[in-house]
């Protein structure tokens, strides 16, 4: 079983070591265009302390427009990653998620996926859920078919390279 939970402050060491670590962000690398502080030759990005109060005020908001957790397993309390969703406007809560490279491979993805959709489902009106991804990244392309979500047809490369949009429409109630 799975526990979410939202960082406290003093816990977003995690999230910047995790940041800096460049096996965990090797899908990040070779983007254009990316925020300050990024290494396009790592993928990671240079989250100081000082960037932490912003990161904390979106931690704030209610979770009918977002969330943002790191994912324990519950019977060993070892942390396997993060998830996390925004609701815009338009009604699509965009997410993504990590899973720790040691934990990778195992179906661990799977069962985070499910869950961050489950949240969705029940903390917000988002219409569908939407993430962006390279069709070379196998395992995600595998993963979000694996949880029902099907892709556009079409790609854009807003970020230098091609991604593809997965869509995973709200069930009726």
């Amino acid at each position: 079983m799975l526990e979410f939970s939202v960082p406290t402050r003093p816990e977003l060491l995690v999230r910047q070591r995790w940041m800096s670590d460049p096996d965990v962000m090797a899908y990040n690398a070779g983007w254009s265009g990316s925020p300050p502080g990024y290494d396009p030759d790592t993928g990671c990005i240079a989250w100081p302390e000082s960037e932490w109060d912003r990161f904390v005020e979106r931690l704030a908001r209610p979770a009918d427009e977002q969330g943002y957790f790191y994912v324990r397993d519950a019977a060993t309390g070892t942390l396997v990653g993060d998830a996390h969703y925004e609701v815009g406007v338009d009604g699509a809560a965009s997410i993504g998620l990590m899973v720790v490279p040691a934990l990778r491979g195992r179906g661990v993805g799977e069962r985070v996926l499910r869950e961050l959709v489950s949240r969705i489902w029940r903390d917000t009106s988002a219409t569908e859920i939407v993430n962006e991804f390279e069709d070379e990244r196998a395992s995600a392309v595998h993963l979000h078919r694996r949880c029902g979500f099907a892709p556009d047809a079409a790609t854009r490369a807003v970020w230098g390279r091609p991604t593809r949009t997965w869509r995973l429409a709200r069930p009726p109630r």
